[in-house]
């Protein structure tokens, strides 16, 4: 059916595109290159890698002790600088099970990779170096079905992980299929890993192409809609018994409850709580009394000698599976629970066993079983990394091992757009999605008749891991919009009645998927067109002499678009404003933007007052590549309404643009600055800026000098630049905003939060009022006084004022929100 207008949401599915010729952007000369792991091409590879110069060693590790111990006893030498991933095609590929030999083909690779990135960054870190994994998926990432070795699409999934955890780091993962001659498969790595920045995954397919004959293609995404259904498979026919793994909460609980609901079914639950029994007394408690129930439960646990963590985890996970049988059986919906270690193939042979003896056969599969723990890759544990695949990928191979084929006609597996499109800290978990879909795919290819699909899901609304509350602010500050619970279990459901037709499908909002191509019209539905202004006329006028910032403005009747090109090879505000190494817009060159866009749109001649100021979204540079801000000027009531879009870095179709920040400029002010600032109780305390922390600040930012913090607020001391500072190369003409003396004041407001709130870690996301009053002078002493007004779990606001050396007012802003980063996304 067709997607409602109101859905968050929309559904694409997976398709082959070609990418541009690749550009030689580096050479290879005298770098130490390690390729690490078995392939027929090694050989091949090494000599093609000496021929362009480079230093190739081979290394090989069958367990991760082995993995560590070669990448380390390489790297004794010269540094390792580009690193090769040799084990996603695997030689017996065709005769034995990924799980067979995981040990070496992922394991062993991902720790490889762990220990090698870990070491560059302790070496000067990531820039120049390169990663590349060559896996064997069909040449098109499974796009057609033809997967010969699912492990590589683990490996797909972490290298697009890794792209995106580490922007300095150039990564590439080639689907090189068996069929080609070694001389190709080397000959397409040197080029992957010489090539100019683009999208990771890179496929080689039969067709007219610069490689061997062949097609450099890439995987891109369409918006496709389903077709209109018929009837309904026979698999979800009244009665057919349908095993639900993940628990009886959660996100694959509720699809499976309206799946249940809907046609009838016979549902067992499956996941890894052992659950005790529970009063019914219990299921009754509001939320005082299941207070008072943990601390008896507790207390009983802590005089037995137990963890009283540990004991209650049992009792609530208990109350969990109690409440949602019965609410299944409120549903009218037939479920039971069984539990089950799914990483254990003895335990899931008993599982089906007593599932066939005691219900009947097993008609479908809902896949849901897994677990995430976001950190930094260095961090991650061999642990962390098993628990990760363990119930999700393992779990779903041994339950295909003993599912009898001939009852079995569906599955589906729920996966996650980390898969898909990578994930930030989330490098194992990425992994496993991307392996868990190529799997599901394998398993659609191999069996004639089974229904097979993976879901790359869009974080949930509602339930789901990405709602958790350490997850749930930091995806909303970058923008995100969250899938309603009933929109997903709609086109959960809506997939499985139609057939399951695609192996891959892909649910996320638009501005997730901004190089999705044009989706084709469906018969009997209508697609809606995405509204895109387009590229700026090359006939368009040029800027008005206004701000360094400005390229030119284009005016569209009463509509006024002013273009500002960024370079993070050259901006100095972006060289030295880093987050996790990555260039990142300051919020206060986002008012700064504001300020020369309504200048240049010829609606004020001056800025007194910037109202409303709101990051959206980050304006990130995952690449060296230069983006375009489009600031929309809309005249408004008294001031200038200022959106600042962006479109993603690269893609196919790029039609999409992000808002990215927006703001109010005002050209008078309505009041003076009348604040003072005096001086605090006791000598200030010299500043500190952190170079290892995960948001620096170069030395053109570093304007505050001192600080004084007291429960009220605090003082501080700051220089204004004696130079041009973080306007370079472009100059200050044009300027407003005294940038460097603001972006202190927000890192005093940060410091106190950090230091006097529990060690919070903030950043800022609003600016209800900033009033700019002066321009201090080249080296000139300000003075700072900062109130804190208000702070929940989830914000922190402050008010403050700065004067110059001689007590004029420079600025003053009211209503700083600083949002709280969640504890796992700092580490």
């Amino acid at each position: 059916s067709a997607a409602s207008t109101a859905d968050v949401t929309r559904r694409y599915r997976l398709e082959i595109v070609d990418r541009v010729l690749p550009i030689p952007t580096r050479s290879l000369v005298g770098e130490h290159v390690l390729l690490f792991g078995d392939d027929a091409a090694r050989t091949a590879l090494a000599t093609a890698l000496a021929a362009a110069g480079a230093r190739p060693e081979e290394a090989m590790g069958a367990t991760v002790a082995e993995a560590i111990a070669s990448v380390e006893e390489a790297d004794r030498g010269a540094p390792v600088r580009h690193l090769v991933l040799l084990s996603g095609r695997p030689v017996d590929a065709a005769g034995e099970s990924w799980i067979a030999r995981r040990e070496r083909t992922l394991a062993a690779a991902y720790f490889a990779c762990q220990r090698w990135i870990t070491a560059r960054l302790a070496s000067g870190g990531l820039a120049g170096a390169t990663l590349t994994a060559v896996v064997d998926l069909g040449g098109d990432f499974g796009v057609s079905g033809r997967i010969t070795a699912a492990d590589g699409g683990g490996l797909a999934g972490l290298c697009k992980a890794l792209a995106r955890e580490f922007p300095d780091l150039h990564v590439r993962v080639l689907d090189a299929p068996a069929s080609l001659t070694e001389a190709v498969v080397a000959a397409a790595v040197v080029t992957e890993m010489t090539d100019a920045a683009g999208a990771v995954e890179t496929g080689l397919v039969p067709g007219a192409g610069p490689v061997g004959g062949l097609r450099r293609v890439t995987v891109g995404a369409r918006e496709t809609p389903l077709a209109e259904r018929g009837q309904p498979p026979k698999s979800l026919e009244r009665g057919s018994v349908w095993l639900v793994t993940g628990g009886a909460r959660g996100v694959t609980a509720a699809c499976a409850l309206e799946l249940g609901r809907r046609h009838g079914l016979s549902l067992v639950l499956v996941g890894s709580t052992r659950p005790i029994a529970v009063e019914p007394a219990w299921l009754a408690l509001d939320e005082a009394g299941r207070r008072g129930l943990m601390g008896d439960v507790m207390l009983q646990a802590r005089q037995r000698g137990d963890d009283p963590r540990a004991a209650w985890r049992v009792v609530e996970k208990s109350l969990e599976i109690a409440t949602a049988l019965d609410q299944y059986a409120r549903a009218g919906v037939s479920a039971r629970y069984l539990p089950c270690d799914l990483a254990d193939a003895a335990a899931v042979r008993r599982l089906v066993g007593q599932v066939v003896a005691d219900v009947g056969p097993i008609r479908g599969i809902v896949h849901g079983a897994g677990q995430e723990a976001a950190c930094r890759f260095e961090r991650k544990s061999r642990a962390g990394y098993e628990a990760t695949l363990g119930p999700k990928c393992v779990g779903l191979e041994h339950l295909m091992a003993v599912v009898d084929p001939r009852s079995l006609e569906c599955l589906v597996g729920f996966g996650s757009t980390s898969g898909r499109l990578g994930g930030l800290g989330q490098a194992d978990y990425s992994l496993a999605n991307d392996l868990l879909a190529k799997s599901v795919a394998a398993w659609r290819a191999r069996r004639r008749g089974l229904a097979a699909t993976t879901f790359h899901w869009h974080a949930w609304g509602e339930v789901g891991m990405a709602y958790r509350p350490e997850s749930k602010l930091a995806l909303e500050r970058l923008g995100l919009h969250f899938m309603p619970l009933a929109e997903g279990v709609r086109r959960f459901v809506e997939d499985i009645e139609a057939g399951l037709p695609d192996a891959e499908v892909l649910v996320t909002e638009p501005a997730m998927c901004p190089d999705a191509l044009a989706p084709k019209p469906v018969a009997g539905q209508t697609v809606a067109p995405r509204q895109s202004r387009g590229e700026p006329s090359p006939h368009a006028g040029s800027a008005a002499d206004v701000g360094s910032l400005v390229d030119r403005v284009d005016r569209h009747g009463d509509a006024v678009d002013v273009l500002v090109r960024l370079d993070p090879s050259s901006d100095r505000f972006l060289l030295e404003h880093r987050l996790h190494g990555r260039p990142l817009l300051p919020a206060v060159m986002g008012l700064e933007i504001v300020a020369q866009a309504a200048r240049a749109s010829g609606g004020c001649d001056r800025v007194a007052e910037i109202h409303d100021f709101v990051v959206e979204r980050p304006l990130e540079f995952p690449e060296a590549d230069a983006r375009v801000v489009r600031a929309e000027v809309q005249p408004g009531d008294g001031a200038l309404r200022v959106l600042g879009h962006a479109r993603p870095v690269s893609g196919l179709d790029r039609t999409v643009e992000w808002v990215h920040f927006r703001g109010e400029a005002v050209g008078t002010s309505s009041e003076p600055i009348a604040a003072s600032v005096s001086d605090p109780p006791f000598p200030f305390n010299p500043m500190i800026y952190q170079d290892d922390a995960p948001l620096v600040h170069g030395p053109s930012f570093r304007s505050l000098k001192d600080l004084y913090l007291d429960r009220s607020g605090g003082w501080g001391r700051l220089v204004a630049p004696r130079g041009e500072g973080v306007s370079l190369p472009r100059g200050t003409r044009g300027w407003t905003v005294p940038v460097e003396i603001l972006d202190g004041c927000l890192v005093a407001c940060a410091v106190y939060s950090y230091l006097l709130c529990g060690r919070r870690v903030e950043i800022p996301v609003r600016m209800a009022r900033v009033r700019l009053a002066s321009r201090p002078a080249a080296g000139e002493l300000c003075r700072m006084r900062l109130l804190l007004q208000a702070q929940s779990v989830h914000e922190s606001v402050y008010d403050f004022v700065v004067v110059g050396s001689d007590g004029r007012a420079i600025l003053a802003v009211e209503g700083l929100h600083l949002a709280v980063v969640p504890a796992e996304e700092t580490s």
